[in-house]
């Protein structure tokens, strides 16, 4: 076996078969660790990347593991992220499951590998903005000798597609009903144009909804936008992506955004039209519609991701799992740094908290 750090896009391009072959293996494949997902992340945040360093594991010809790293612009020398990850906060894509993408388990020789490519670019701190508390990239860390800062992120709300009388579903029968009689209809994209046309009335509706004097829509960020409506088209094309929408005659009501995420269907982001009458509750009924779509899939969860308790999806879920940020260091003195910066940090949040909640008392 050999280590290799692909660092231009060019490389990560002649990669494409061997990276897609890899992730229909893995055990661990999720939508953010796709090649469609990373490829549009690099070719749209390219200037937020001043080192790109997607290091790999081969086994003669068979791309066997995977850690797709870069150093951000203006960072400290020696601090690298997940590429997905640690783009500008406004246009924030949200990639979650952030891990080591490896068909095998990760053995003595390949941590030796991955030593010999962490070393070779110098890694000081790593970054890991949202993962699971088991994954992959951990263990080899921890192999390596690094510590661990890990701080609690929110938790992933999922319905088991075998479920039946999910509380989605019992919440949502009687606006089943009363959609059917009003002559609601479903419409599934299956095209490049149904693609753009129902992307738009997403971001329209979505726009109305959260557009404020000031508070400008995440849609209207040029670089979100440009992610979406290129990755959108990359996922319809190896039929990973569920957009659906429902509708009155020919007005759009609303539009779900869902991926398939290695086994599951993930809810990403949707619009809605709040101001139709009678409500009907357009967005459950859309998150019931993908809950049948990722069961004919043979899918084995509708996933919501991350949301920091209390969400409105514990009460349409049955299952959760918590999920962490990591900061892996090399260096015993960073480590204890950032623990003490982070403990101060949550001091003054919690005074800030006890008095503004005096001061409106």
């Amino acid at each position: 076996m050999e280590v290799r750090i692909l660092d231009s896009e060019q490389q990560i391009v002649e990669s494409k078969e061997s990276w897609q072959k890899l992730y229909a293996s893995a055990s661990n494949s999720n939508v953010f660790l796709s090649y469609e997902w990373i490829t549009t992340w690099i070719s749209v945040f390219k200037n937020c990347v001043s080192v790109l360093a997607v290091v790999t594991v081969w086994d003669l010809d068979e791309l066997v593991c995977l850690l797709p790293l870069y150093k951000r612009a203006g960072d400290r020398a020696g601090v690298f992220w997940f590429v997905g990850s640690g783009e500008p906060e406004a246009a924030e894509v949200c990639s979650e499951g952030l891990d080591m993408l490896s068909a095998r388990l990760i053995s003595t020789e390949i941590n030796q590998l991955l030593k010999k490519a962490i070393d070779t670019i110098g890694l000081k701190k790593l970054v890991v903005s949202n993962s699971t508390e088991k994954n992959q990239v951990s263990m080899m860390f921890e192999y390596l000798g690094y510590k661990n800062l890990k701080e609690f992120k929110g938790n992933r709300y999922f319905i088991n597609t075998g479920d039946s009388k999910t509380k989605l579903e019992k919440r949502t029968f009687r606006y089943l009903k009363a959609a059917e009689k009003r002559g609601i209809t479903y419409h599934v994209v299956e095209n490049v144009s149904d693609l753009e046309l129902a992307f738009d009335e997403l971001k329209r509706l979505h726009n109305t909804k959260w557009r404020r004097p000031g508070h400008p829509s995440i849609f209207d960020h040029p670089l979100f936008d440009a992610f979406h409506n290129s990755v959108l088209q990359k996922l319809l094309a190896v039929e990973k992506l569920s957009l659906i929408a429902i509708k009155k005659n020919e007005q759009t009501i609303a539009v779900n955004y869902s991926m398939i995420s290695g086994d599951d269907l993930v809810f990403y982001q949707s619009g809605v039209d709040t101001s139709f009458k009678p409500n009907i509750s357009p967005g459950m009924l859309l998150h019931c519609a993908q809950l049948r779509q990722a069961r004919i899939l043979n899918l084995n969860n509708y996933d919501f991701l991350l949301s920091m308790p209390p969400s409105y999806k514990e009460d349409i879920t049955e299952y959760k799992q918590p999920i962490y940020s990591f900061t892996f260091h090399k260096y015993s003195t960073t480590f204890f740094f950032e623990c003490w910066r982070t403990a101060i940090m949550k001091a003054l949040s919690y005074l800030r908290v006890r008095i503004l909640g005096r001061v409106s008392w």
